[in-house]
């Protein structure tokens, strides 16, 4: 398989490295169908990643995609194969779509169109639109598909609209004859319905991640399904409401249990109902809610759906001040092998990826090819910033207003970017600042946060705060004179974490790697990811600065593209604003 901008951690196992200069010659089987030189002009920087059978390529600010597609699509017709591209939102599926010529899959909820039922959470809404249907109380459904030549959300509800027809019925005309699809992770958890509309097989089909450290990142959280206490509420409200007074009972019983634990993550028995019994309960509240001419949507179905991803396990109840949730675990060997099996050939795509782990828990031998940074020298340097540190007993008045004072004098140079690991850090350091800074808060919806990014961008603001894996960490262009990354974010010692520790431990990883690739690696490549949103192209340059003292002894582990862009001298805290003297 062919992949992308992925690094080898020193602490490695059976991991083989290479560059491009050499890749040629050690892996001719495999590299015939990526035409480095001829693509060479679509972007510097396209690295690969052989994984038994996969292949990824660097992130380019021009169009990442396309080398990467001229091999895959190579490969794939000269292998009488097709190809499923899945990437992390509707917009990547959108505009990979529009570059590759590939045909897009959207969610069902992402285009419909019935009135009331398009504003079901997602979590209802696939039970409440299947009864709709049924019910024959869409509109819009079936109506009269016919394949189209426009294929953004917005085109297709046009068609829908002006046709009578369902959107999402529109664009399954295609699929069949279609040889490549790109759609979003979700379907990676109905990818036999997926294979069943398309008439085609797993073991025919390249698989391309794009965006992967999503998939990673959610696999190391060891989270299969969750559902809040909230969400318990109403369905014990619902249950009352249409008679069913002894599930509502126990679905109250079950609140009043929960809601007595302390702050932070806690193994609790499952006390909720049968799901057989909440299925045929939730069913006939369908059919109530149908006869009133209300949306069939259920929150006792929703509690159905979570109580089937249990598996008879314990559940982890996690509460952060009034928010309560509880989750479904999941073993992330198992969750990983699931994603990756069976393919014809996988193609991952990402700038930070823990090679050995994905090793570990694949069971496969993976080889790293490199490429290196996409960009000239002086596009990015980093420096570490030593005399300050978000570590969890130094986080004290003396913390906040050095980050402060960092912000104040960077702000002075240029426009600035700024990490923080948690909501309440940014609050404080917010507190102790002159105002001005644009922020993205917690409780954010992602159209808030997108006015921010917005905001940014244009002229609106000269710094923007932001944290560490929010939604302005990832996936965003904002264009920074400077990215100060106050603190790293490692995730707090709880119940969950502890866990991971030890399976990994199971995974034969002895105390220190299992720290290293369960903690030390997740935060750095959050911090990455992060100091990356600054320079997505070859006319951007800007400076990182990491202020924690912490980063020094972890600069081993960084991704080799970032670590070679990170001088080896730290600069003291007071020390920086000659630094900004010398980078301007």
């Amino acid at each position: 398989m062919l992949s992308k901008g992925v690094f080898h951690t020193p602490i490695h196992g059976h991991t083989r490295l290479t560059s491009l200069a050499r890749s040629t010659r050690v892996f001719p089987t495999v590299l015939k169908w990526f035409f480095w030189r001829a693509l060479r002009g679509w972007g510097r920087g396209c690295e690969e990643t052989v994984y038994g059978g996969w292949l990824a390529g660097w992130r380019l600010r021009a169009s990442y995609t396309a080398p990467v597609w001229a091999a895959v699509k190579t490969f794939a017709d000269e292998n009488g194969l097709r190809v499923l591209w899945l990437t992390r939102t509707a917009s990547q599926v959108h505009h990979i779509a529009a570059e590759t010529g590939s045909l897009p899959v959207y969610g069902r909820r992402v285009l419909c169109l019935h009135e009331t039922v398009s504003q079901v959470e997602q979590r209802r809404f696939n039970s409440a639109c299947r009864a709709t249907r049924m019910a024959g109380r869409c509109p819009y459904y079936p109506g009269r598909p016919k394949a189209v030549k426009e294929n953004s959300v917005g085109s297709l509800k046009e068609h829908g609209r002006r046709l009578m027809t369902c959107p999402y019925e529109i664009q399954m005309v295609s699929i069949p004859a279609s040889k490549a699809l790109v759609a979003t992770h979700r379907q990676l958890s109905v990818i036999g319905w997926l294979f069943a509309k398309w008439r085609w097989s797993r073991e025919r089909t390249l698989l391309v991640v794009d965006e992967a450290q999503h998939i990673l990142r959610g696999v190391l959280e060891m989270t299969r399904d969750s559902i809040s206490l909230r969400a318990l509420k109403r369905a014990s409200k619902e249950a009352a409401r249409y008679g069913f007074k002894d599930v509502a009972n126990q679905l109250t019983e079950a609140v009043e249990e929960y809601s007595r634990y302390p702050d932070g993550e806690h193994e609790v028995d499952d006390v909720l109902p049968d799901v057989s019994e909440l299925e045929v309960i939730g069913e006939e509240i369908q059919d109530l809610k149908l006869r009133e001419n209300l949306v069939p949507a259920s929150h006792v179905l929703a509690v159905a759906d979570f109580k089937l991803s249990l598996s008879h396990q314990k559940l982890l109840l996690v509460r952060e001040g009034a928010r309560v949730f509880l989750e479904a675990t999941a073993d992330p060997r198992e969750e990983l092998q699931r994603i990756y099996d069976g393919w014809r050939a996988v193609v991952t795509m990402t700038a930070t990826l823990d090679a050995e782990l994905v090793e570990r828990l694949t069971g496969s031998e993976v080889t790293l090819l490199r490429a290196g940074w996409p960009f000239e020298e002086d596009n990015l340097r980093a420096y570490v910033v030593t005399g300050i540190t978000t570590r969890y007993p130094q986080r004290d008045e003396q913390l906040y207003e050095d980050a402060a004072w960092l912000i104040r004098e960077c702000s002075k140079t240029g426009k600035l970017l700024v990490f923080t690991p948690a909501h309440e850090v940014s609050s404080e350091i917010l507190k102790r600042c002159d105002g001005g800074i644009l922020a993205e808060r917690a409780g954010m919806s992602q159209e808030e946060a997108e006015t921010v990014a917005a905001e940014f961008s244009g002229d609106g603001g000269k710094a923007l705060m932001t944290v560490y894996g929010g939604r302005l960490s990832e996936g965003v262009d904002l264009p920074s004179d400077i990215v100060l990354m106050v603190g790293i974010p490692f995730a707090r010692p709880t119940p969950r974490s502890q866990k991971l520790l030890k399976t990994l431990k199971s995974y034969g990883f002895d105390e220190d790697e299992a720290w290293v690739h369960g903690v030390a690696l997740p935060a750095l490549f959050a911090a990455v990811q992060a100091a990356g949103r600054a320079v997505r192209g070859p006319e951007d340059r800007a400076l990182v600065l990491m202020a924690d003292d912490r980063y020094q002894r972890l600069l081993r582990y960084l991704p080799r593209w970032f670590r070679e862009r990170v001088d080896d001298k730290p600069v003291k805290l007071v020390d920086v604003p000659l630094l900004l003297e010398r980078w301007l």
